[in-house]
């Protein structure tokens, strides 16, 4: 949905442990604090707008509402151990006349996803920290339907001290709906190397993150999970809790169709997106952003690859603008 990584990077990042947050990776990046007795619920809250847009070869259009609520809740934490569950609601308002080519069924009105999920970490003697994340999600035109618009993701992680501030991280990820190779359990290692509280940077396989404040007032971010998440932005605070940012991204989602043909097939979005806008912190710990921009190379397509059937069964919708807002806090 909005702003999520690759599901396997969900794993990593949880299994880091170093400072940091990255605009539209605020909910991945909470699992780069160390461990603690006070944590706090973290809620998000992010709306969308694309307005109608030419379909190619279908003649008629495409309008784009999207939604999400999202929510991480502690449930038993000290400086030792951490129990969290986590849940998110996104849904996406689709007002078009399209047809899936392949089939010449109407194009679903609406499109779920459902998270829900819970993340276990624990402080091992040796200062290194061990720890796994089940989920259950549902995305889809009919959430939770059947088994069959149902998708398990499953991350065992463990982080390696290696000095005062940077570490090593281990991990083994399991997603049937991982946009790549799904049901593959893939191992995994990274080396976080962070020397100063303006720099770090998370590189191995399969992702690559960095995080660096050149400027007293500018921050500056990037990540890379494969095949197709992006982000690089840039952040600069204006005082008083104002900020400007602009960013780039590449971002990718899987749907199941409950009426689909063939089981194996999944319903996939790909779209690049060009975005300014400004924050400000409307009460202590909240920040309420709004953003304008541009999206291009969307399309979706239903089939089993990227790989094989992109070219396939797919609909091309025309580039256009796009306006954006986010609230996110801690209680």
């Amino acid at each position: 949905m909005i702003g999520r990584i690759g599901s396997m990077a969900w794993g990593l990042l949880l299994a880091a442990g170093a400072a940091g947050d990255a605009a539209g990776q605020d909910g991945f990046f909470r699992w780069f604090q160390p461990l603690r007795s006070d944590e706090q619920v973290s809620i998000a809250a992010e709306a969308e707008y694309y307005p109608r847009e030419n379909i190619r070869k279908q003649g008629t259009g495409f309008k784009d509402v999207r939604g999400e609520l999202s929510m991480v809740l502690p449930l038993d934490s000290n400086a030792d151990r951490e129990w969290a569950a986590t849940l998110r609601t996104g849904v996406r308002s689709l007002g078009t006349g399209a047809v899936i080519p392949g089939t010449g069924e109407s194009f679903p009105a609406e499109l779920w996803d459902l998270n829900f999920g819970l993340v276990h970490r624990r402080r091992l003697s040796n200062g290194g920290t061990v720890g796994g994340q089940l989920s259950l999600t549902s995305p889809s035109d009919r959430p939770f339907a059947s088994w069959e618009e149902t998708a398990i993701l499953l991350n065992g992680f463990f982080r390696l001290p290696a000095g005062e501030r940077n570490s090593w991280v281990f991990f083994l990820n399991y997603s049937s709906n991982r946009e790549f190779l799904p049901h593959v359990p893939i191992p995994g290692a990274a080396f976080l190397y962070a020397p100063s509280r303006d720099f770090n940077l998370l590189a191995g396989a399969p992702l690559l993150s960095v995080n660096w404040k050149p400027a007293d007032r500018l921050s500056l971010r990037g990540f890379y999970f494969p095949i197709h998440t992006v982000f690089v932005g840039s952040e600069y605070s204006l005082g008083a809790g104002w900020k400007i940012f602009a960013d780039w991204r590449w971002e990718n989602d899987r749907y199941y169709r409950a009426n689909r043909e063939d089981k194996d097939h999944r319903l996939f979005w790909y779209e690049q997106r060009l975005e300014i806008g400004f924050s400000v912190e409307p009460a202590p710990g909240f920040e309420l952003a709004l953003a304008g921009g541009y999206a291009s190379d969307r399309f979706f397509f239903e089939g089993e690859s990227y790989s094989k059937d992109r070219t396939e069964n797919r609909i091309d919708i025309a580039d256009g603008p796009f306006l954006t807002a986010h609230l996110r806090g801690r209680l």
